[in-house]
């Protein structure tokens, strides 16, 4: 979400000011923020809940006199008090995003407190009546916000996320130079990189390659231990975390995404655009995000058996790796290009503020 916002803040140029509060108290995404664009930090004291604070309600409502924004936007779960703060008379033109879950909701797993809470904030007369709409990247969760919380669907907006497809589009992956199994996120425990590292060793069992797992997070310990105890310390690198995500990207010959939960990965978009072959589980809207080509190595989330004979069935024909990964630029190209993206939210923005 910090980067999206960050693209769409560069992308709507000076036609617009931003004021942000970052409900964590961290603001390391303003390293983002280009430098020509008004912005500015709204700190506000936020009281940590299981569910919904007064408290918290009323020093949002202050936040909100004191702003006054011509459109508020609100990102998942933890901002579900500005909803609550942001009703009757007076209330702003409001967006939400919803782009995941966490690992207590994942495999179809929800979190009943919160659905109800969602149900009761997202779908009455909170937002009947109001200007308030609520934006997506996957069919998943527009089926959730229509199907589970109620939500009317004239108030649901499918965007996919976008990317600038131009660094990773002049990617050649070396096919020729031996199979290297790529993954990029953040090490947490619902991405599930244990699962690849047990596909991987699998797979080595086989055939010749190396994995390359690229992002930072509170699992590397743990991952590093795994891929020591199954002898594979010399063929799995942990990168870190990095910038230069085409840079990783060009040293893959396979993309593998082996998470519990996801709904629109931009990791998964940039694979794409860089032309590689995938393996994944079937999680979100992943599938259907791929080549047609290529879904056929699209698994159940348990299935490392699956997984596996994918890895092994890519990597033994590299002109097959060739003519996957050829389609999956073709779709990225097609689908989801940063100004696809940027020209739906600029719709969107002037539609709820009435400007032209």
């Amino acid at each position: 979400p910090q980067r999206r916002m960050a693209t769409l803040i560069d992308a709507l140029g000076p036609d617009y000011s931003h004021v942000i509060t970052a409900m964590d108290g961290q603001y390391t995404a303003e390293a983002l923020l280009p430098e020509a664009i008004k912005w500015s930090r709204h700190e506000v004291p936020v009281r940590k809940t299981s569910l919904i604070s007064p408290g918290n309600i009323s020093a949002f409502r202050k936040a909100l006199r004191e702003v006054a924004p011509d459109l508020l936007l609100t990102s998942n779960w933890g901002t579900i008090e500005w909803h609550l703060a942001n009703s009757g008379p007076g209330a702003r033109p409001h967006i939400h995003f919803e782009d995941g879950f966490g690992p207590d909701e994942t495999g179809g797993n929800f979190n009943r407190k919160r659905d109800l809470a969602r149900r009761f904030v997202f779908s009455g007369l909170l937002s009947a009546r109001s200007k308030r709409e609520f934006v997506c990247p996957s069919t998943v969760l527009e089926q959730r916000f229509t199907q589970d919380w109620g939500v009317a669907t004239r108030k649901v907006g499918l965007i996919p996320n976008g990317i600038n497809l131009d660094p990773f589009t002049a990617i050649t992956s070396p096919f020729e130079a031996g199979t290297v199994i790529g993954s990029v996120g953040a090490l947490r425990r619902e991405k599930r990189f244990d699962r690849l590292i047990d596909a991987f060793a699998a797979f080595r069992q086989k055939h010749e390659g190396r994995l390359l797992i690229v992002g930072d997070g509170p699992e590397r310990p743990a991952l590093e231990a795994q891929a020591t105890a199954l002898g594979l310390g010399n063929d799995v690198e942990f990168t870190g975390a990095t910038i230069d995500v085409a840079g990783a990207l060009s040293r893959m010959t396979l993309f593998a995404l082996t998470s519990d939960t996801e709904q629109m990965p931009i990791s998964l978009v940039e694979a794409m655009a860089a032309g590689l072959p995938v393996v994944a589980t079937d999680v979100g809207d992943v599938r259907m995000m791929l080549a047609e080509e290529n879904r056929a190595f699209v698994h159940p989330v348990a299935d490392i058996e699956g997984l596996t004979a994918s890895l092994g069935a890519i990597a033994s024909d590299p002109g097959h790796a060739r003519a996957l990964g050829a389609a999956n630029r073709e779709k990225a190209i097609a689908d989801y290009p940063l100004d696809k993206m940027i020209a739906s939210y600029r719709q969107l923005f002037t539609r709820l503020t009435g400007t032209a």
